[in-house]
């Protein structure tokens, strides 16, 4: 979008003294005169004890030229000025500055109707833009900023939340063409996960409608080559849907009519990736450019070898906060977890661990964002904080008290950023349960097992959570560790395998963690599952003996 820059009207204060110029007519100390100065500016109008007071006409050397009320000297009340360019503002003055309701008329067919303060636009105002653009909302400090809308020339509008006069936080923008988004805008652009506007499933079980099929998901094959993955209306292609194109070109997004149509995202075979608003199959609106992988690599199926994707954060050292004593080695322990057979195996690039000064605000968003992006709609996500926490909130270290929390709203954005199967969120921080309110063999054998029973289980999110909203969570000097991190190392490798089948349910994990977490502290302390989920999804496996 236009990025505009608000340049204010040249304001002369009335500085100069009767001393510096010569009174050419009247009384130029009490009364009516005419005052001219050396640089060629002229006043003409009421003075009082020998300065502009009352009203008058002061010209510029430059030519500009305001006329109004002046009181010691300084525009103050009902004026008007025009520069030297033909650019006018009529409205109210203090003490030199535009201040109160005006008008800008600008010559370039610009206006401005609004409220300033100390020279600058403040609150409510109507403005046209040179090139038709209008925009009507809040403004502070000569930008946009606040709830507005901007109804563009081309057609297009917006109605929602703005900064530096960008589009920045929830809005709706309407396309010319129809199309509506609502979404989250981020200094002007779109926040959209591009890589997931497609099919979300397994192609290879979605049935053929080449013949005709019922309403739903479906695969439909174009006499060229081009197939379509998707939504399937009246037996042909209409809505959501992935498009490999026989030119190796892969769409992603809304299909209608048999073109891209709608919010969408093109990967060309050369790596170049365009999003937006597409009409009849060609982009109507740039929203999203980049440049990435062939458009080959982009999958349109997803892995059908089930993957494990981590963070894990351990906050122990901080800045501003006490000092936590076992956080840091709680985090170590999920990671060595991890890495070993019985977590799954995982490799460097599907585990990322933030300990003490890595864990900062940014850093554990970024990895997350990073992280769980690789992700096919088969695998699962996993986030493990171990740390301060605050009611709402998980606290990184470079939580200020004010600034820098990690809050449980940007936990779920992240996590609905994926396209993964299964997302886990395990959580052992103080108040970390309000985050629910919100929202026998050999190693190949193990393996196997584990990952073989992760495909069978059906899709799932799930928050375990250290205590309840309104408890604290301990850790012990005994355990060397966090009293819910410790048994849940203990369930993971083993002990909460409450059938024995060598697999430990996230349902076998939470009855084992609730119940010694419960008994070790006295029922103090309250561990807490809730989500949608599927209660025999495998959390770990063990291994034979």
């Amino acid at each position: 979008m236009f990025k505009y820059t608000f340049l204010p009207l040249l304001l002369l204060s009335a500085t100069v003294t009767l001393a510096q110029g010569r009174c050419q007519r009247g009384n130029c100390h009490d009364g009516q005169g005419i005052l001219r100065f050396a640089d060629g500016a002229l006043y003409s109008g009421s003075f009082r004890a020998g300065k502009f007071d009352g009203s008058g006409t002061l010209t510029y050397p430059d030519g500009s030229v305001y006329t109004g009320s002046f009181r010691q000297q300084l525009q103050n009340g009902e004026g008007r000025l025009t520069d030297g360019n033909g650019n006018t503002y009529t409205g109210n003055w203090r003490e030199g500055k535009r201040d109160g309701r005006g008008r800008v008329d600008y010559t370039d067919g610009g206006k401005i109707l609004g409220n300033w303060s100390a020279d600058k636009l403040e609150g409510k105002v109507q403005f046209t833009f040179a090139n038709r653009d209008y925009y009507e909302g809040n403004m502070s400090d000569n930008l946009m900023s606040g709830y507005g809308h901007m109804q563009y020339a081309n057609g297009d509008s917006y109605r929602g939340q703005w900064s530096a006069n960008q589009r920045h936080g929830e809005g709706v923008m309407s396309f010319a063409n129809g199309t509506t988004v609502t979404g989250t805008w981020d200094r002007g652009e779109l926040q959209s996960n591009w890589s997931a506007l497609g099919f979300i499933g397994n192609t290879a079980e979605l049935q053929s409608c080449d013949e005709g099929c019922p309403d739903g998901p479906g695969r439909y094959t174009y006499a060229d080559g081009t197939v379509f993955y998707g939504e399937i209306a009246m037996g042909i292609p209409e809505g959501r849907g992935t498009v490999t194109f026989p030119g190796g070109n892969i769409y992603l997004g809304n299909f209608s009519n048999h073109r891209p149509s709608g919010l969408g995202v093109m990967h060309y075979a050369d790596g170049q990736i365009e999003g937006g608003i597409w009409e009849d199959g060609q982009l109507f609106r740039r929203l999203y450019s980049a440049v990435g992988q062939p458009a080959e690599t982009v999958a349109t199926a997803f892995d059908p070898k089930v993957k494990v994707w981590a963070v894990v954060v351990g906050c122990a050292f901080y800045q501003h906060m006490k000092t936590l004593r076992y956080t840091d080695d709680d985090a170590y322990q999920v990671y060595a977890f991890l890495k070993s057979i019985e977590g799954g195996a995982l490799s460097d690039d599907q585990v990322k661990v933030l300990i003490d000064e890595d864990a900062t605000h940014d850093n554990i968003l970024a990895a997350m964002r990073e992280t769980y992006r690789q992700a096919d709609e088969n695998d699962v996500i996993l986030f493990y904080f171990s740390g301060h926490g605050l009611p709402g909130a998980f606290l990184p270290v470079d939580y200020d008290g004010q600034q820098n929390a990690l809050r449980h709203e940007d936990v779920h954005e992240a996590l609905k950023g994926s396209r993964s199967r299964h997302k886990l969120v395990i959580a052992d921080a103080c108040h970390s349960g309000s985050l629910a309110a919100r929202s026998g063999g050999g190693n190949t054998e193990t393996l196997s097992a584990f990952y073989s029973a992760l495909t069978n289980a059906q899709a799932s999110t799930a928050l375990m959570m250290s205590s309840k909203g309104e408890e604290i969570s301990m850790e012990d000097g005994g355990l060397r560790s966090g009293v819910f991190s410790h048994y849940l190392i203990r369930g993971l490798k083993g002990e909460a395998d409450a059938n024995h089948d060598r697999l430990v349910s996230i349902q076998e994990l939470f009855a084992y963690v609730h119940r010694e977490v419960r008994g070790y502290t006295g029922n103090i302390q309250t561990p807490t599952l809730t989500g949608s989920f599927d209660e025999l999804m495998p959390i770990s496996a063990v291994r034979g003996r």
